[in-house]
């Protein structure tokens, strides 16, 4: 009894002890504005305590995150898997029906298709974004068998042709320019028109598929690529796919807006085509 009896003293005087040391740190804190040594020493003996939470917080965090990034990359995944496959499955279409289109041209007496390009590496050293022509300078010209009409072409598709030879240097109409015109094939359709730059939209980095069929039916989406005719640009060069499709102003045929595979304003390396040999048809 006695016992309980110098616990509950101790305890008391304690809870007395700590009440006393808070109220001078409050006015020790309130006269001289800084915090009280007991405040310090506090901080001081919690500040390892507030490391370690503050470690273990970020550890699960960061344990958080990965599983659920791993979530997110593993779905992704996944996904992409799928689109590979099915990449893959059109790429044995397309073998076949190649297979199967030369086998018909040997049978009607016709020559393999062939497309061989003879291609020349440039880099662009300088471009002039305008408002009436955006062009292109490379750092190839009439010594390395540049010739002036030459297609320039990337691994996505065209970038223009060449307007202007120099004997170290050539100048690119580039795909988008006002003076950009060739002959076009819908790819899913195999419906023909000209692709061709356009003031309006060249500010868009676009250009214009014109002279599209009033019963036309391409779709936004649908690809375009070079169709080969009248002999001066290689044919199935990719140009770009389909934005939007509008009528003309006389309401009656329409237009196509085309956004280019190829960006002028960033391309850095392209192939120069200085020769080629096309029998697609």
């Amino acid at each position: 009894m006695r016992r309980r009896r110098n616990i509950s003293s101790r305890f008391f005087v304690g809870v007395i002890v700590v009440i006393v040391i808070c109220v001078l740190g409050a006015l020790y804190s309130g006269v001289s504005g800084n915090p009280s040594p007991v405040t310090r020493l506090v901080g001081v003996v919690t500040a390892p305590v507030q490391r370690l939470a503050t470690g273990v917080s970020r550890f699960f965090g960061k344990g958080l995150s990965y599983f659920t990034e791993f979530d997110a990359l593993k779905a992704e995944n996944e996904q992409l898997k799928k689109q590979i496959r099915g990449m893959e499955q059109e790429v044995r279409d397309a073998r076949l029906a190649l297979e199967e289109n030369d086998r018909l041209r040997r049978d009607a007496g016709m020559p393999e298709r062939t497309r061989d390009l003879t291609t020349l590496p440039a880099e662009v050293i300088a471009r002039n974004p305008g408002d009436w022509a955006t062009t292109l300078t490379l750092d190839k010209g009439s010594s390395h068998g540049v010739e002036k009409g030459d297609l320039v072409i990337t691994e996505d598709g065209v970038a223009g042709y060449i307007s202007a030879v120099a004997p170290n240097y050539c100048e690119v109409t580039s795909v988008i320019d006002i003076e950009m015109q060739c002959g076009a094939l819908i790819t899913r359709t195999r419906e023909s028109a000209i692709a061709e730059g356009n003031y309006d939209l060249m500010a868009e980095g676009n250009l214009r598929l014109s002279y599209l069929k009033e019963d036309a039916s391409v779709v936004i989406g649908d690809t375009v690529e070079t169709s080969g005719a009248g002999g001066v640009f290689p044919k199935g060069v990719m140009i770009g796919t389909v934005e939007s499709v509008l009528p003309e102003e006389n309401g009656i045929s329409y237009y196509a807006v085309i956004k280019p595979f190829v960006d002028v304003d960033t391309v850095s390396s392209v192939s120069i085509v200085t020769a080629f040999t096309d029998t697609m048809e």
